[in-house]
């Protein structure tokens, strides 16, 4: 019986290479951002000591995906275990112990293909910085259907779109993400103004979020961006707990019967917008 094979079917090899003569773009090559091998967050993650020691031991268990460019073997996806066991070699070498080789799957296909394969399987495999998601959905959404490039990327066609916005980030918001100040869920709220009114309400937002010496929340971003529109300003969980909180403080150790059902009062209208909403929701 004849084994027939459709013509995009992927051919692959595998093959065992020094894992210096295998190509990385933007390390082993000038850096250049519009080739389709290109990941420089990838190229600027540092290498842990853990997983050098362990490299080191048992070599590359997983191949990376590789293709054929002339002579040149290039890195599809694996550059991380591609620079882990050049290091780990390095170390073999220099406590007289053989070097491994690594062990890399030959795929084919045209750029787009090693687009999805490069993107796709990253997308699954580490944490990824919020901009860096954002550059690969932009990548892909010039190459593929959103839906599609969704799926390559394991998000929703609304997460996809949202990522896809953080683009549009001002720098001081990048900034402020990139170092751990806000989180992205909430930057996403900055994302439809423009980048001088983002400047402006993340510093009132920062400012608001260090009195309270909590991280900003998307339902922050919200109030203060309705606040600038000249809309009332939803209030925050945070701001309710802080009210009930000033309540309760207030009843002293010799509050009367009265006092306390008065303060249960104030407790009670503090939180029922809340609970309106719950319930309606």
């Amino acid at each position: 019986m004849t084994n027939k094979r459709a013509d995009n079917a992927p051919r692959q090899e595998t093959k065992g290479y020094d894992p210096y003569k295998v190509v990385i773009i933007g390390i082993d090559t000038k850096a250049d951002p519009s080739h389709w091998g290109y990941d420089q967050e990838s190229n600027d993650t540092d290498l842990l000591e853990a997983d050098i020691l362990f490299t080191y031991a048992n070599g590359v268990i997983q191949a990376p995906l590789a293709r054929r460019d002339g002579d040149a073997i290039i890195i599809v996806a694996g550059r991380g275990r591609t620079r882990l066991l050049r290091e780990a070699n390095k170390r073999r070498v220099s406590d007289g112990l053989p070097p491994w080789l690594l062990y890399v799957q030959i795929i084919k296909g045209d750029h787009k293909k090693m687009l999805l394969y490069k993107i796709g399987e990253n997308s699954h495999r580490r944490d990824q910085s919020a901009l860096a998601r954002a550059r690969q959905a932009q990548e892909l959404s010039l190459q593929y259907p959103e839906e599609e490039a969704a799926t390559i990327m394991g998000l929703g066609l609304k997460q996809f779109r949202t990522v896809l916005k953080r683009l549009d980030w001002a720098p001081q918001v990048q900034k402020a993400v990139h170092q751990g100040i806000m989180p992205p869920s909430a930057a996403d709220g900055l994302s439809a103004l423009s980048q001088a009114d983002q400047t402006a309400r993340l510093t009132e937002v920062l400012a608001s979020a260090n009195a309270s010496g909590n991280k900003p929340t998307a339902r922050d971003v919200k109030a203060k961006v309705a606040e600038a529109s000249g809309k009332t300003p939803t209030e925050t969980p945070a701001a309710r707990i802080k009210q009930v909180s000033s309540i309760l403080d207030k009843l002293s150790e010799d509050a009367t019967k009265d006092d306390l059902w008065a303060a249960i009062r104030r407790v009670k209208a503090a939180v029922k917008p809340a609970t309106g909403r719950a319930r309606q929701a």
